[in-house]
């Protein structure tokens, strides 16, 4: 059963959570230090911590409602962007989820408190999600209806309302899928169907080596 609702998410998708679940549980038992985890460019470059490039993605910080929120709000909608918009094609999505975070890391040069990313690359999920989606009609607690293009501001809402740390992230977030989905989406559309951003072949090629 445990299996089949693993199972029921698309590949990229899974591979996240699945990377989320065992970090975070690792983090939580006190087997890994979550601050090894954390971005630090200074330790990246003069140490050569490479893996904080990435690490941070699937970190959300202490154990709580604050990751499981997030989490929850990744596994759903993540689901829902690639089994729809991005329906056979993995690679594709992976790429999106790179560039998402390259974007971030670029701007984490001007928000040092930024250390973790994984609400930011949720908030991005979330916008591109909303932007494709934008008419859809979401149910919120049984109490609230909000269209799809209304989901991440809700988002962004909520982590302030909480007053979690995480709200920096979140904008990151959405201003990277903002980015994201202008230069994917609206940019070609402008200028004859050329694109800004590369496509997934070269990423498919390295991978399948």
């Amino acid at each position: 059963m445990e299996f089949d609702f693993i199972s029921s998410f698309p590949p990229v998708t899974r591979v996240y959570l699945l990377l989320s679940f065992i970090i975070n549980a690792l983090c939580f038992s006190k087997i890994i230090n979550g601050i090894s985890l954390l971005l630090n460019l200074k330790l990246v470059i003069q140490h050569h911590n490479f893996w904080r490039l990435f690490s941070h993605l699937f970190y959300f910080g202490e154990t709580g409602i604050k990751s499981i929120f997030y989490i929850f709000f990744f596994s759903r909608y993540s689901k829902a962007l690639e089994s729809v918009s991005f329906q056979g094609r993995g690679f594709e999505y992976l790429y999106l989820l790179i560039t998402g975070n390259s974007l971030m890391l670029l701007m984490k040069l001007f928000v040092r408190e930024a250390t973790f990313l994984g609400p930011g690359i949720t908030s991005m999920v979330v916008y591109i999600w909303g932007k494709k989606n934008a008419q859809q009609q979401i149910n919120l607690v049984n109490l609230i209806h909000i269209k799809g293009s209304s989901l991440p501001l809700i988002l962004m809402v909520s982590s302030w309302f909480l007053r979690q740390k995480t709200l920096k992230s979140d904008i990151m977030g959405m201003i990277a899928g903002h980015l994201y989905f202008y230069l994917e989406e609206i940019y070609p559309r402008l200028n004859g169907g050329q694109k800004v951003l590369s496509n997934e072949k070269m990423l498919k090629k390295l991978i399948l080596m």
